[in-house]
């Protein structure tokens, strides 16, 4: 686990632990361990100003690995003023994709939010958010219109139009992250745009344990659910759920190309493999 102090957006805040991506509901006190804080210095985009902040604990999956689903059933979601979860994501069992959103406090396990993915590339995630008895909860589908682009777009009932995309080599440098997802509500003629959250990858946030190789690592999830006249643009619900879900997509876009590496080379993932493998991957999909 680490101490995290942020020069920038979180300048002068000394950050409460962060665990690592293992987590137990009946082991809360093993939250609390601390080792040596770690600072960042990057430089602010003035165009976002992040209102919370939630911390994705999430081991991701490896180049070097077999293609088979990652262990973890749980993904925990944390505060980083506190340390403590705030939401867990469960998945039912190891090779099931269908998952469900609660509140870490919450015994009952109740879903707040549910992810329902089917098997081949024409099926798109479905999201559906509020809880299993809620009539008038947002369901939508996620979907990459070009197969050549990791880009995503979803539209709610509520909200309106969003984009999930990776930003771009500039926009990262801004926060020293070798990876940034960012999340856009779009305008009604498409062109308007506003950043309401965003996923840091650094040496600092990312998952403690995980490297930048990593596909579906967790990162720092910053947020901006209201714009400048207090008027709200999204919920945090489904800005957590959203960003879980191009998490798996990571990881399923790997899984592919191991098991197509596999096929032609004849054998296991041995390392030349796998990082020739890592290398198609960075260069067939744009950001």
């Amino acid at each position: 686990m680490k101490s995290i102090s942020l020069e920038g957006n979180d300048a002068g805040i000394e950050m409460a632990p962060i665990p690592s991506a293992s987590y137990s509901n009946s082991k809360p006190d093993s939250l609390l361990e601390t080792i040596p804080s770690t600072v960042v210095d990057f430089h602010v985009n003035t165009n976002f100003n992040p209102t919370a902040s939630l911390q994705i604990q999430a081991d991701g999956k490896h180049v070097i690995s077999f293609p088979s689903p990652p262990k973890p059933l749980e993904t925990p979601i944390f505060s980083p003023d506190t340390g403590r979860p705030v939401y867990i994501s469960v998945r039912p069992r190891r090779r099931k994709g269908n998952c469900r959103l609660v509140l870490a406090e919450d015994s009952f396990e109740t879903a707040i939010a549910r992810t329902t993915y089917k098997w081949g590339p024409s099926h798109n995630p479905i999201v559906r958010i509020g809880r299993d008895d809620d009539i008038d909860a947002d369901e939508f589908e996620m979907v990459r219109k070009n197969p050549l682009c990791r880009t995503v777009d979803f539209k709610t009932r509520q909200w309106g139009k969003f984009q999930w995309r990776y930003g771009s080599k500039s926009e990262r440098a801004q926060y020293a992250a070798d990876n940034l997802l960012i999340l856009e509500k779009v305008g009604g003629d498409g062109v308007a745009r506003v950043r309401v959250a965003q996923l840091v990858r650094n040496d600092a946030l990312r998952t403690p344990g995980t490297k930048h190789l990593a596909a579906g690592n967790g990162g720092r999830l910053q947020m901006g659910l209201v714009d400048e006249k207090g008027h709200e643009l999204v919920d945090e619900v489904t800005v957590v759920v959203t960003c879980l879900v191009m998490l798996k997509k990571e990881i399923d876009r790997l899984r592919a190309i191991q098991i197509a590496s596999m096929s032609t080379g004849g054998g296991s993932p041995a390392l030349g493999c796998a990082m020739d493998s890592f290398a198609k991957v960075k260069s067939c999909f744009k950001s």
